[in-house]
Formats: C-alpha cells, structure tokens, sequence
C-alpha cells in the first residue's frame, strides 16, 4: 500500500465520528436496546402524487371514491342507511326497526375494543367508527352477496403490505408475535481490531389481520310462523314489478336488514293503488281514492299516536299522502294490507314484517280516529291576502278565521247599517272620515265583554262582528253561496 492510503483520514467539522470505525469508537455497531425493528415490505410503498389517486364508483350511488382516503368511510354510511348494523349493535331506543336517537342526545355508546378511544359517541358514529376502525365493513361486505361487492371488497381490503416501522418496545411488555429467527453475519472487518461481531436487524413476519364481532347477530324466531324469511333474501315488489310491469325503484329490495325500506316501498306502492285508505281514514268525506286532496293544500294530519316521532318537537302538520305511507311503515298498516291481500310471493313478505314487529314487542292495532286539518282560502279575498290562504277549521285556529272574515267584510263596507259611525264622524258618502280613533273613539257596550277600552271605528266593528254575532248575521245574509255554508261551521 501506498503511504497516502496509510494516513488516516481527518473527520469533518462539525459533524461527530460515525460509530463502529475503528478510529472513532470502540464500541461494537450493535442494535439500541430498547428498539425493537418490526417487520418490513418486501415492496416499497409509494404515495400517489395528486390528482392520480386510486378511484372507484359506487356502487350503492354516482359518487365517485379515493380508495385509500374516503372509500370505506363512504360505503359505512349507505350500510347504515340500509340497517346493517342493528344486528352487530342493537340500540338502545330500538323502535320501528331502527334508532330514534343517532346522534346521541339521549343514549352515548362506548367502544367496546381494549385500547380504542373512551370517547362516547351517538349511535350512527359509533356504527360508522366500527366499520372503518375495526373491519366490521369488511365482515358486512363479506357477506353481501350483491353483484359487484366482492369486487369493491378485495380492492378496500387488499393483501396487507407492512412497511419498516421502528417501534419502541415497553419494559416487561413481550412482543404480540414470535419473532423468526435472526439472521447473523459472520464475515469479519479487516478494518475493526476488535474483531466484533454484528448482528443483522430482526426481521419479524406479520400478524394475520383480525375480525372482530361486537354483539353476535340474533337468532330469528320462527315459531307460528310457515315461512322463516332468510337473512338478506332479495326480494322483488310484486306490485311494481309483477305481470307486465317494471320498475327500478322496486328490484332487489332485501327482506333482512333492509325492512324497513322494504315496508316503505311497498306501502308507497299501496297507496298509489288506492289500497291504503281503507285501513287509513282520510277524514275528507266521501270521495274516491283517485280524488282525494294529499299534499296538504285543503286538509293536514298529524299522527294520531302521541308518542309518536311525528309529534316529537316542532314537526308541522302534514298532506294525507306523507300521513298515510307514514302510518303503513311505523305503525304496522301495510301488514295489514298484507293480510287482506295475500297473494302467491306476498306470504314471505308478511312473515318477515311480522317476526320484526313481534321481535320489537309491537302489537298491530286499528288506527284511531284521524286527527285532520280542514283548510280553505277565503272566498271574499280569494287569497290575495297571504292572511287568507290557509284558513282552518280547526277548533283552536278557528278564531283566526272568524277575524279574517270579518276584516274582509269592513273592507267591503258590510258593517255600515250595522253599525253606523255617527254624524259626527260621518263623510259626505256616508262612511267614516276617523278609522282609527284619532279623534273619534267607540266603546263596546255589551255587558258581558271584557273589552273595556275604547277603539277606532274599524277596530270597534270588527270586534262587534267577531264577538258579538255580527259575523254570523252578515255571513248568512251573504248572497255567495259558499259564504252562506260557511256560517254555520266558523260559529263561535
């Protein structure tokens, strides 16, 4: 060798001697104790640049997903909509086949997993972080056996690729898994007088991924019954897709966890046969199904059962079409139906809405009397006033309607025989020259009236008309018709 090859070499500035040469440490290249090298890819894992991330349709609606970003999150929530998860986690306010409180107002779930969050969530999210979380969206996949899923199943969840992680391992806690055998090189340095050995970083195989169940699936009770509906059957409408019929909304409608769609479709389907007005009282008279008046114009509903969703906060009134299909799906009336009509297909269907129901502790009872809305625009201003447009019946609202009518009839100059304004607060036509009270104010001189201050002119009128019978007398001496048929139902 020559004698520039002897010299040693100077170390840089500023940057300390790498360790295991043998002019600067005498300590052996040997592993940290307290690292612990986990297993490593056998390819490297490269990240997509923007824009050129993985993609797929859905399959469940047009949205187009990130495989590795919203994908899973996305399919969790189109299987909660369809109630996939009542068997893995049976709320706690179970009603009509699926949580009322989602969002945990009321009840808070916990995640059952050791070492997950203590954070307490509302139902829906607690469902959602199960199925991204801990696999329950791959076990839901596993078993949908619609066209297409496997498919969307093994590109979420394909062959789990490790990368080289350090981690640092805990005194006295033992590796979850059995390390393989380390490898060892045996060849020496020329170059290291200490002649040491260095042992190769441990290369571990990793653990299989593991499936979780939290709450085991029910089983189905079919005791009474003929026909034991199967879990997840599909099952075609038989109305909207029966002889020489066709529609897309009514295929592949499931008899297990997608229920209550199902009872929806069908009582949809019912009513615009005309079929659910026989178990469900529209309140309207009688008129034809084909006639009836249900998107809420003329007559509104509420549910007759207090307890009832529908009734819970400030929910408004509703058309008879909304109330019908509402009572067929939460209150068992296209079950009903069902039984009053039973034909070949239609008997699975009943069991499987049956066995529901009975599982929930619900019994299928007649509808009690219809609590209706009778609404009217007012014949005088035909609804040219927005006050005059949606006029009720309805014992408290019908005060309202009484002083509609009334004003109305100031404004035609109905009250002045009636009521004459007096000579000195008369015009050269006859009317009142002060309507307001400015300088000439009336007082009511019933006996019985609680009114006791004094009013304007139109406001004395019309408090005589609506208090005191004028309304009624003008109102039936009306020359329209309608007006006279009126009188007798805004009666005080």
């Amino acid at each position: 060798d020559s004698e520039e090859e002897m010299k040693p070499k100077k170390a840089r500035r500023g940057r300390p001697p790498k360790y295991g040469s043998s002019q600067s440490s005498p300590m052996p290249n040997t592993p940290r104790p307290n690292s612990v090298p986990t297993y490593q890819a056998t390819t490297p894992v490269i990240k997509p640049e923007p824009g050129q991330e993985e993609t797929l349709v859905c399959l469940m609606c047009p949205e187009t997903l990130k495989v590795d970003t919203n994908a899973r999150f996305h399919y969790s929530v189109h299987y909660y909509d369809a109630n996939a998860f009542i068997s893995l986690l049976k709320p706690e306010d179970l009603k009509d086949g699926k949580a009322q409180d989602e969002i945990g107002r009321v009840y808070k779930y916990t995640c059952p997993h050791e070492g997950c969050t203590r954070r307490k969530m509302g139902y829906k999210e607690m469902c959602v972080h199960l199925a991204t979380a801990h696999q329950q969206l791959r076990q839901l996949m596993m078993e949908d056996t619609r066209p297409g899923i496997k498919e969307v199943l093994n590109r979420l969840y394909p062959q789990e690729i490790f990368s080289a992680v350090k981690v640092k391992q805990e005194k006295g806690v033992p590796l979850p898994f059995a390390p393989s055998a380390p490898e060892v090189d045996d060849s020496e340095d020329v170059d290291d007088p200490t002649e040491a050995k260095v042992e190769a970083p441990k290369v571990f195989k990793a653990a299989p991924p593991r499936v979780f169940s939290v709450i085991p699936k029910p089983e189905v009770k079919t005791e009474g019954t003929s026909l034991a509906p199967r879990v997840d059957k599909i099952h075609n409408c038989l109305l909207c897709n029966g002889p020489g019929k066709s529609s897309k909304d009514g295929r592949k409608l499931n008899l297990g966890s997608g229920l209550q769609e199902l009872k929806y479709h069908y009582s949809v389907c019912v009513y615009n046969e005309g079929g659910l007005s026989t178990f469900i009282d529209p309140g309207q008279g009688s008129v034809k199904a084909e006639e009836l008046e249900e998107y809420g114009a003329k007559f509104r509903y509420k549910c007759p059962f207090p307890n009832c969703s529908k009734n819970q906060g400030r929910n408004k009134a509703i058309g008879y079409k909304e109330y019908a299909i509402h009572c067929g799906v939460a209150h068992h009336q296209i079950e009903k139906w069902m039984v009053a009509n039973m034909r070949p297909g239609l008997e699975e269907v009943y069991a499987a809405v049956k066995i529901a129901r009975e599982e929930e502790s619900m019994e299928m009872i007649d509808m009690p009397e219809v609590v209706v809305e009778e609404m009217h625009t007012c014949f005088i201003c035909e609804g040219k006033e927005r006050e005059g447009r949606n006029l009720s019946f309805d014992g408290s609202m019908v005060y309202q309607t009484r002083y509609h009518y009334a004003s109305c009839y100031y404004d035609e100059g109905a009250y002045l025989h009636e009521y004459p304004p007096g000579a000195q607060n008369m015009n050269e036509e006859g009317g009142p020259k002060d309507i307001l009270g400015k300088e000439v104010k009336y007082h009511c001189q019933e006996k019985d009236c609680s009114v006791k201050r004094k009013m304007g002119y139109k406001e004395f009128t019309i408090h005589m008309s609506n208090e005191h019978g004028g309304l009624e007398q003008v109102m039936k001496d009306d020359h329209r018709e309608a007006i006279r048929n009126l009188a007798g139902r805004i009666k005080k």
